[in-house]
C-alpha cells in the first residue's frame, strides 16, 4: 500500500496448483484487504512473455499502460 494504491508484484503458483484458481482468488483478498484499509486504485508488474499471467490480469480487468525495462552496466 502507498497513499491510496495497492500495488501487486510477484505473484507466482507452485507449477502442481496451477489452473485451480489459487492466484485469482489471493488477488481478489489482497485486493479486497487493500480497498478496506483505503486503497482506491491498484496496479500490477508481470513479466512481458508471461502469457498464463496475462490472461488472469486480464480477466479480472487490468490492461497494458507501459512497458520498463532493466538496465545493466557492462563492466567490459
Amino acid at each position: 500500500m502507498e497513499r491510496e494504491h495497492i500495488g501487486l508484484y510477484d505473484i507466482v503458483t507452485d507449477i502442481n496448483f496451477r489452473n485451480r484458481g489459487f492466484a485469482e482468488q489471493m488477488i481478489l483478498h489482497l485486493l479486497r484487504w487493500g480497498r478496506e484499509n483505503g486503497a482506491r486504485y491498484s496496479y500490477l508488474a508481470v513479466v512481458a512473455n508471461n502469457a498464463p499471467a496475462w490472461r488472469l490480469y486480464s480477466k479480472l480487468g487490468y490492461k497494458e499502460v507501459y512497458r520498463y525495462w532493466y538496465r545493466v552496466k557492462d563492466n567490459a
